[in-house]
């Protein structure tokens, strides 16, 4: 029993002295670790190329080392390195480009810092020129703009590869998003926005001019001047009276308006022209690559005087000739008593393409019954296009392409891509065609994509596209008010396009502001072709 009880107590003494031990050994390690955490949620939201860098807290932190770089995940170079004491960071980078960022917790003991926690992102790509209009609009003069009060500082013009020009914006320059760069030669400049040495934009502008008028100046007498290819560039917002007889071409050349927001008006002289005048023509046997015109008002009224003599036509071709291009940009086209195009009295003409781009025509045809393109003869156009323009209160047809038999009428295409149509066909004496190729086979067909059309129809009636059965016709994506006419009244056989098209429930006023005076922007906010259909510069 004695020795039992030894066993026991010996096992007792043991157990203290093992406890005694262990405790003292407890009290004296040291729990801290050899450096920080690493931060957690380290992560980079974008809005567009600004990104915000943010993580989570670190005890014991005393600051945060945040390093970016564009190269690697070495960071040899980076192009951010930075001491926080906040838990975010943001800042722009370049656009469309990967970025690697790392993120260390700062301990008081420099010797303690964290380790790195490092993430990539990438930035999509920008252009704040995207959206507003950079273009030359004097002589040797470009308006440059973009997204106002952007983080910006610098603009730099590069041509042929060699940099032109760098300008330092002003705040009131990056406040407003513009700025104008004068004494500029003949090129194509490619500008470039910087917010310092990140690229945030880029976009190429045009400058171009060989001969300049100034207000009081001779128009006729500077073509004349001009070499053959060469451009003439006007004032902008200047009347240039053209005399009072025809000008006929004999060269390539191009005449422009100088500002495309500020048009140079082109019209006759008071005096000689008549009601059957017009303002251009090409010379007997020309061959002639193309006639341009671009950021002008060309008016039927002589003077620019609504109460001077509206003459009959801008071109009314009866000589012989051969031009390849004949094309209007960003042109008006207005008050012609007969027709701005046509080519008559069968002398062997061709005009292998015409161009209407970004045009607004209107008040058309109301002395006689001749369409907007009129070529109703053996003489022809083999390639029409119109787009993004809007033609409006016109009395005959929008083409006219037809001849009398024998003569066997030929075109390569006529395209019409997002246009607007209003107040067209309008004829009280006959019923009329939006387009009229009756007799002509149109070899590539009859296009019509993206078009609005609004009020059409005089008193007997209007009718679609008259064609020989031969020719295709394709109409997609294009849609038709109410007072739309499109279905004959007198006449027995239909080319109604309406089963090709969408209807929009409600007359041109309730989808337009005010068509009858030119204003298309929309009333129908709610239009199914709402920024695809029509000319686009309305929406």
């Amino acid at each position: 029993m004695k020795s039992k009880m030894k066993n026991i107590l010996k096992v007792l003494i043991s157990t203290v002295l093992i406890f005694s031990a262990f405790s003292s050994c407890k009290d004296d390690v040291n729990l801290e670790l050899p450096y920080l955490f690493r931060p957690i949620n380290f992560a980079a939201e974008l809005n567009k190329t600004e990104a915000t860098l943010s993580w989570a807290p670190v005890d014991s932190a005393v600051s945060y080392t945040l390093q970016v770089s564009s190269d690697s995940l070495d960071f040899k170079k980076p192009i951010l390195d930075t001491t926080l004491t906040v838990l975010n960071f943001k800042q722009e980078f370049a656009g469309k480009s990967t970025f690697y960022a790392r993120i260390r917790a700062n301990a008081a003991d420099t010797t303690k810092h964290s380790k790195f926690n490092q993430i990539r992102f990438v930035t999509p790509a920008e252009n704040l020129f995207e959206g507003f209009n950079s273009v030359m609009v004097g002589w040797q003069i470009i308006q440059v703009k973009w997204r106002p009060a952007a983080n910006v500082n610098t603009l730099k013009l590069t041509a042929n590869e060699v940099v032109v020009k760098t300008i330092a914006l002003t705040a009131d320059q990056i406040l407003k998003g513009e700025t104008e760069v004068s004494a500029l030669s003949n090129s194509k400049y490619n500008v470039e926005i910087y917010n310092n040495s990140i690229l945030r934009g880029t976009i190429k502008v045009l400058v171009e001019g060989d001969v300049y008028v100034e207000s009081g100046q001779d128009i006729i007498a500077a073509i004349n001047n001009a070499s053959e290819g060469q451009v003439v560039v006007l004032a902008p917002g200047v009347v240039f009276p053209t005399g009072g007889g025809t000008y006929r071409f004999t060269k390539s050349v191009k005449i422009k308006g100088a500002n495309p927001n500020s048009h140079s008006i082109v019209c006759m002289t008071a005096g000689l022209p008549t009601s059957t005048s017009n303002i251009f023509g090409f010379a007997d046997a020309s061959i002639i690559s193309f006639v341009r015109f671009e950021n002008l008002d060309i008016t039927g009224y002589c003077d620019n005087n609504s109460a001077s003599t509206k003459i009959g036509y801008l071109f009314n071709n009866n000589l012989m000739t051969t031009v390849s291009n004949l094309s209007f940009n960003n042109c008006k086209l207005h008050n012609f008593g007969n027709t701005p195009m046509r080519l008559q009295a069968s002398k062997g003409q061709v005009i292998d393409t015409l161009t209407f781009n970004r045009c607004t025509i209107n008040e058309i045809g109301f002395s006689s019954t001749y369409a907007i393109v009129n070529s109703n003869s053996a003489d022809y156009i083999n390639n029409i296009y119109m787009t993004n323009s809007t033609f409006y209160n016109f009395k005959g047809s929008l083409i006219l392409r037809t001849v009398a038999a024998p003569v066997v009428a030929t075109m390569g295409n006529i395209n019409i891509t997002n246009c607007t149509i209003n107040q067209g066909m309008q004829d009280a004496g006959s019923a009329r065609y939006l387009i009229d190729a009756n007799g002509t086979t149109v070899t590539n067909g009859i296009a019509i994509k993206n078009c609005v059309f609004g009020s059409s129809g005089g008193a007997l009636g209007a009718n679609g596209v008259r064609k020989a059965t031969s020719v295709n016709l394709s109409v997609t994506g294009s849609f038709y008010t109410t007072d739309y006419v499109d279905d004959p009244i007198t006449v027995v056989t239909s080319y109604s396009i309406k089963p090709q098209m969408t209807a929009f429930a409600g007359a041109s006023t309730a989808l337009w502001n005010d068509p009858v005076n030119g204003d298309f922007k929309l009333k129908a906010s709610a239009f199914a072709g709402k920024g695809i259909a029509g000319d686009l510069r309305w929406y």
